[in-house]
């Protein structure tokens, strides 16, 4: 089944060099992005970053179709507060029955509204180590590199979350 991923969560990863991971949890052949994703993790190549060149070269981009455009179009007038990515990600996912892996709150709750799966970042590294596709400390390991490298804040109660056996 189709994964389609969103910016955040490809920036985390492209950022400490770990997207082999998402392809070994999901299926290398089953990741994609939209067109709006694409344009959306590109923005840092005009400042001077090359994590999104890492992107491109092991994500395919898909497009949408009649009724992904349809449905897009509907989520863009009524949904001004997600941005083109995400609503693009759920219009394709809705109409494909694709799942979208985000870590943005507001996308996660709509896509969720609107039946789709979805996998936060918190539940990817979980599935790390209960997949057995890396150790807890590898992933606390990979937790530390993302921290550092994107900024990223993890509270104690999300790191709970990730290594709680439930």
């Amino acid at each position: 089944m189709k994964v389609i991923l969103d910016t955040d969560i490809l920036s985390i990863f492209a950022k400490i060099d770990e997207l082999k991971l998402l392809g070994q949890l999901f299926g290398k052949d089953n990741l994609a992005i939209t067109p709006k994703i694409m344009d959306e993790i590109s923005v840092p190549l005009d400042y001077g970053y090359s994590f999104p060149t890492k992107v491109i070269s092991y994500i395919g981009v898909m497009p949408l179709d009649e009724d992904s455009l349809s449905v897009f179009q509907k989520f863009f007038s009524i949904r001004r507060d997600s941005g083109k990515g995400e609503l693009e990600a759920v219009a394709l996912c809705k109409i494909k029955g694709y799942r979208f892996a985000t870590n943005d709150i507001l996308a996660r709750e709509f896509a969720q509204e609107e039946g789709i799966t979805v996998f936060s970042l918190q539940s990817i590294l979980k599935s790390l180590w209960k997949g057995k596709l890396e150790s807890k400390n590898v992933v606390r390991e990979i937790i530390q590199r993302m921290k550092k490298a994107d900024n990223l804040e993890i509270s104690k109660e999300v790191e709970k979350e990730i290594f709680g056996e439930n």
